[in-house]
């Protein structure tokens, strides 16, 4: 069986208006399907929560939404055995869709859905909190300049505006630059795997990632895959904030491991404790201000239909 969740609240309504398109198909295939329009995470979060305790053992639930509307969801899911996750992006970022190869394209997605096996499996992230709380993250967990991109790009003025445009990309790069105009750094600690301890000092970012990209598309991890059953960190340290400006593009294109205030590494689990508290986020989620945090990955935890 399968299930829709239309997002009636992210990239201006597209989900809204591609549904019944969707819903044409679907009736002249013959396949039998049921749907809610959820205008919240609240409401979305329960929705999967009643799809995972239907007793349906071959639940295919479809997300017709943004990165936030997907990342409600994998925090609402109470078993990850007991559904198998599709996507048709209508967001203005659409990370998640491009860790796992699905195009904004509504019926290429579609098509993609109804003939997957619904066979493969990708890992996710957790991140731990000073205060005991864990939050599941399907694209990344930030610390520092990209989580305070995040931040200002998803609470923007222009947001709304840009997406009606189709220039959703452009919501992100104008939030990095008054965000690299003001931005302070902060001396970082980090365990790796429960062991080997790094000190990094004038912390530009942290990125911990499970796909490539976040923010529409910025690969912070170019070397990051989702199904590798590791947890990739980009690193930025020991960058002036002019130098900020230099760099940024070269972030834009890949291009920031070629130079020496930039690194990428893996592992299975990182601890942090910084000097000062910084604005973090797990999948563009707000995370608050914090100067210690667990970031680790859950290996082959979600299965997609792709």
């Amino acid at each position: 069986m399968y299930y829709f969740l239309i997002s009636d609240h992210g990239g201006g309504g597209r989900a809204v208006r591609l549904f019944p398109k969707i819903e044409k198909i679907l009736k002249e295939r013959g396949i039998q399907y049921t749907y809610w329009k959820s205008s919240s995470n609240h409401r979305a979060v329960e929705i999967v929560q009643e799809v995972c305790n239907s007793g349906d053992k071959d639940a295919r639930f479809i997300v017709m939404g943004g990165d936030g509307t997907v990342n409600a969801v994998l925090n609402g899911i109470p078993d990850f055995s007991a559904l198998k996750l599709g996507l048709i992006p209508t967001g203005s970022g659409n990370d998640f869709a491009r860790g796992i190869g699905v195009t904004r394209n509504y019926k290429k997605a579609l098509e993609k859905i109804l003939a997957s096996k619904g066979d493969h499996k990708i890992d996710l992230g957790q991140v731990a909190k000073a205060d005991g709380s864990r939050h599941i993250f399907g694209i990344s967990c930030g610390f520092g300049m990209d989580a305070i991109i995040g931040r200002k790009a998803d609470t923007a003025s222009y947001k709304k505006f840009l997406n009606k445009l189709r220039l959703g990309k452009l919501i992100y790069v104008v939030a990095s630059l008054d965000t690299l105009a003001h931005l302070k750094c902060t001396d970082v600690k980090l365990r790796i795997d429960g062991s080997e301890t790094r000190y990094l000092k004038r912390v530009f970012y942290l990125a911990f990632m499970n796909c490539r990209t976040e923010g529409g598309g910025v690969p912070m991890a170019p070397n990051a895959t989702n199904d590798d059953k590791k947890l990739s960190v980009g690193m930025g340290i020991g960058v002036k904030r002019w130098q900020g400006f230099f760099y940024f593009p070269l972030i834009l294109l890949g291009l920031q491991n070629k130079f020496k205030a930039f690194s990428e590494i893996t592992c299975d689990s990182i601890e942090l404790t910084s000097e000062e508290p910084q604005t973090c986020h797990y999948d563009g989620e707000a995370l608050g201000e914090n100067s210690n945090l667990k970031v680790e990955i859950l290996p082959q935890k979600l299965t997609v239909l792709v």
